[in-house]
């Protein structure tokens, strides 16, 4: 795996998420994106500039605020995944199905937190650019801007949503292969028993009668280095009797 940031988007392609068109979050973005901008040049947003100054420095730094929220939810939400995915179910899930990657889901991750802090310094550049007193880039420029940042704080949403039906889908399959886990230990668990059971019937028949072998089972767990001595005897005892 790559160390450096940027050739891990690179090497999973996920530059390539703010343009595909497929995805639920573009999707809703651009649609997003549209509507909005469009309301806003029915009301003459550029021609009033002077009017929107207050709302757009208020809502700028509720996007700042919120952002940084939202980076705060997705570290939480890499513990918890973090916490849930153990060697065993890891190991499990690559022996079931080696294609499955689990790695693409922590990237998408990293690639959200990313954006977040990009997103973070773009609007607090844009909140502090409107407090000078600079003249209005031209009409078109404006509204491609507006356009811009609109696409860009709807796609971190909608990338984080996306990113949330994920983490409800793997912790589906994390349940589905623990369980498949689960099974399999309590197979090899059984086959161990009759393993041992058959080994001991073979010793028995040919050296020491089934009494002598139980006493001389529970001596041997009587000295054995056992926090639990008294239950195991109990156990061997009932089990072999």
């Amino acid at each position: 795996m790559k160390t450096r940031i940027l050739d891990r988007f690179s090497t999973n392609n996920k530059w390539k998420d703010y343009i595909n068109i497929r995805s639920f979050e573009c999707k809703a973005s651009l649609i997003i994106s549209i509507l909005i901008v469009f309301a806003f040049y029915q009301f003459d947003m550029y021609g009033s500039f002077d009017t929107y100054v207050k709302v757009l420095q208020d809502i700028t730094l509720n996007i700042i605020q919120a952002l940084i929220a939202l980076l705060g939810i997705i570290i939480a939400g890499v513990a918890i995944i973090f916490s849930a995915l153990n060697k065993e179910v890891l190991a499990t899930i690559k022996k079931i199905n080696p294609n499955a990657s689990i790695q693409t889901i922590f990237i998408s991750f990293e690639f959200l937190a990313f954006n977040i802090g990009i997103g973070i310094m773009i609007f607090l550049l844009l909140h502090f650019s409107l407090y000078t007193t600079f003249e209005l880039v031209p009409e078109i420029v404006f509204y491609i801007l507006l356009s811009f940042f609109l696409y860009f704080f709807t796609f971190i949403i909608f990338y984080a949503i996306s990113l949330i039906s994920n983490i409800i889908r793997l912790f589906f399959i994390t349940d589905n292969y623990s369980n498949i886990n689960e099974y399999e230990n309590i197979v090899h668990y059984e086959a161990n028993e009759i393993r041992i059971d058959f080994i001991l019937n073979s010793i028995m028949k040919d050296r020491i009668s089934k009494e002598e072998f139980i006493k001389q089972l529970l001596e041997f767990a009587e000295q054995s280095n056992s926090p639990n001595k008294k239950e195991v005897k109990k156990y061997l005892n009932d089990y072999y009797s």
